[in-house]
Order: structure tokens, then C-alpha cells, then sequence
């Protein structure tokens, strides 16, 4: 992922008693000839059984379990050894879990989807967890911050002052390993982490992290004990539009694109930076919104008084990473902008300066942009 989350990043608790329950309920099917409330645990499975819609989702997988004993041990146990989810992330050859017939597979979705959804919520089970799933988000976002780790372009949600934890807003939590083909990892602790509207609902959905079509391939992955990151290697290089392609888009966008770039990545962290790319889409929105923003974030940002100063402004601004980098939107993608212009010969940082400087002072839209420009004509 683009950024890490720290090491002490804590795990929901809730989920680690329900993951917990799941396996053991698996466990005692395999010798078991009916659904009975003995295959599930004194605490947290007597919350289960209680619950109403809850039981009967444990009920259509017991009904799809298959009849033989070490068919059911095959299931329990290919799913019990990988519990270590960083393993399927960085290691090919790990095996994942191959839940058949398609009976099992849809009951065992909906029972674990169940969970997610509606049981993390019951107040038994946060009673016996100590921690509701809005705690936990809270001890997220103070361990790291309000900020999309993936992106690094939005807030995860907005906490209010003098609201209690369990009353705040928080944001989606986004399972690494989609519920839609992980059923056996809907509910796993390790599998989510929170992320941004977009990230989550609209770039990723129920893409596979894991496979491409039949290929398997890496992934990052953000959580303990990996904490895998690119953010030092991503590097941003805006494309100038020349003189006739600015003029074509109505003098609105200077930049044809800003492309996002890597500096000197392992074929490993290639293939998990095609997976980010594939997947989150964060290229894309970021070299849009750079793009479209050039002119009016840079002068409202520096301030400018004059080229010389356009100079000093990017050069300080690039010195060093900001104390927010991690904490505030976009932060990080400017900064990284910023570092490139400093890098710049000085040729192309007056094209960048007159870009700014005409659009700070247009009244009409439409005026002789070739007699300001004239100097970015290049051959």
C-alpha cells in the first residue's frame, strides 16, 4: 500500500471472537450428525446461537457440510492454516482455501458476510469482545490517522469534538481479500483495514487481489507483521500541454497529465504496485486532480510574488516531507510535485511560473493565450 500503518495498529477484537468462533464451530461439525448448540463456544457462540438469524446461518452450513469426516477435516483445516494472511499476500505457493460444492461456498458467504454485517454488532458479542467495532476504528484512526492510507487523497471520516467513540462516525473497512470470493476471511481480523469512500465503493468493489484471471500474483499487504509501503519510492512528473493543446482545451488545463512514476522498484514490488494500480485506480485520480489543479493550488499554496520567488517558494516547499504528509488529503501528491519542479532546470520552471502568473491575473478565459505563452512553444 501507499503508506504503512504502524506497528501497533490494534486488531478488532470483535472480529477475533467471531473469526475465533467460525473455526471452532468448523472444528466440532466435523465429527458432529446435528446442529446442536454444543458446537459452538460457552461466550461468544452462546451470542450466535441466541440470535436468531445468526443461527440460522451457521445452520445452512452445517446442512452443506459434506457427509464424509475427512472432507469436513479437509475444509476445516485448509482454512485453519491460513490464518496467516500476510502468507497468501507474499508467498505464491500458499495454498488458498478451495471451499466446494457451491452449496457450502454460497451458505459459508452468507454466514460470514452475516457476521460482518449484523452479529459484530449485537451486545453480547461486543460485551464478550470489550470493544465495539466504532472502538476500534477510533484506536485505528489514533494509532495512524483520518487519512486513506491507500490514496492518501481523502479523509476516512470526520470526528466531531467532545463525541464519545462509540457515537463517532467512521469509515468502511475494506477486506484486502473480497468477501464476495474469501468467504472463509470475511470476518478475519487481519483481512481490513479502514479506507476512503472511493478507495473501498468505487475503485476496488470486489476486485481479487490475489488472482488475475488464472494467475497468481502479490500484493501488498499494510497490516502487522509485513507493514508493507512504497510511499519513498513514488515519484510525480506533470506533462506539460504546448501551446496549441492548451489552447484546444480553452486555456483551462496546462497539464496534459501528471504521471505517477517509481523509483527503482524490486520485480516484487513492481508486481504489488500493479496490483495498487489495478485495483485502487490512485494514478489516475491523482494525475486528474493535479492536472486540473496546477495553477490554483501552487499560487494559493506559494503565493508567488514573482518568478524568483516562484523559485524559493517550490525549492522550500520541497526541502523536506511536511509534518502532516500522513494526516492531511493530498498533502503527500503535492509534495511529490513540489520535489519535482525543485529538480527542474530553470527553463522549465518559468514555463510553470507563466502557467500560474497568466492564470492568477485572467479575467476571460478565452484571451490571446499566445501572447502570454509564447515561450512555451517548444520544438
Amino acid at each position: 500500500m501507499l503508506f504503512a500503518l504502524d506497528a501497533n495498529s490494534p486488531r478488532c477484537r470483535v472480529f477475533e471472537k467471531l473469526n475465533a468462533e467460525l473455526l471452532l464451530f468448523l472444528q466440532n461439525s466435523i465429527k458432529a450428525r446435528q446442529f446442536r448448540r454444543t458446537l459452538f463456544s460457552q461466550s461468544t457462540g452462546q451470542e450466535c446461537w441466541a440470535n436468531a438469524k445468526t443461527q440460522e446461518k451457521f445452520k445452512a452450513v452445517f446442512r452443506n457440510l459434506p457427509k464424509d469426516e475427512a472432507a469436513r477435516a479437509g475444509i476445516y483445516n485448509s482454512i485453519n492454516r491460513s490464518q496467516n494472511l500476510s502468507e497468501l499476500f507474499s508467498d505464491k505457493s500458499v495454498a488458498v482455501p478451495n471451499i466446494s460444492p457451491f452449496k457450502l461456498f454460497d451458505a459459508l458467504k452468507a454466514l460470514t458476510t452475516h457476521l460482518f454485517t449484523r452479529t459484530k454488532d449485537l451486545a453480547g458479542v461486543v460485551r464478550e469482545a470489550g470493544e465495539s467495532i466504532e472502538q476500534h476504528y477510533q484506536s485505528y484512526v489514533r494509532a495512524n490517522s483520518e487519512l486513506c492510507y491507500i490514496c492518501a487523497t481523502s479523509a476516512l471520516s470526520h470526528n466531531r469534538f467532545n463525541v464519545a467513540d462509540n457515537d463517532q462516525w467512521r469509515s468502511d473497512y475494506d477486506h484486502l481479500l473480497c468477501k464476495d470470493k474469501y468467504p472463509a476471511f470475511s470476518c478475519h481480523p487481519d483481512n481490513f483495514i479502514p479506507t476512503c469512500h472511493i478507495c473501498n465503493s468505487k475503485a476496488k468493489g470486489a476486485k481479487d487481489m490475489l488472482f488475475d484471471g488464472a494467475r497468481r500474483r502479490k500484493a501488498f499487504y499494510p497490516l502487522p507483521p509485513l507493514n508493507q509501503s512504497f510511499y519513498g519510492k513514488v515519484l510525480v512528473e506533470p506533462i506539460f500541454s504546448g501551446l496549441a493543446l492548451f489552447a484546444a482545451d480553452g486555456n483551462i488545463n496546462p497539464l496534459r497529465t501528471a504521471t505517477i512514476n517509481y523509483s527503482n522498484p524490486t520485480p516484487d514490488e513492481r508486481e504489488m504496485i500493479e496490483v495498487w494500480v489495478g485495483l485502487y485506480q490512485v494514478p489516475k485520480r491523482v494525475g486528474e486532480r493535479i492536472a486540473t489543479n496546477f495553477c490554483e493550488y501552487i499560487d494559493g499554496d506559494c503565493t508567488p510574488e514573482d518568478f524568483d520567488d516562484f523559485c524559493y517558494q517550490i525549492s522550500r516547499k520541497a526541502r523536506r516531507e511536511p509534518m502532516d504528509i500522513k494526516t492531511t488529503e493530498w498533502r503527500f501528491w503535492w509534495f511529490r510535485l513540489y520535489e519535482w519542479l525543485s529538480a527542474q532546470a530553470e527553463d522549465v520552471k518559468r514555463d510553470a511560473w507563466e502557467l500560474i502568473d497568466w492564470k492568477r491575473t485572467q479575467v476571460i478565459i478565452n484571451n490571446n493565450a499566445v501572447n502570454t505563452y509564447g515561450s512555451l512553444e517548444r520544438e
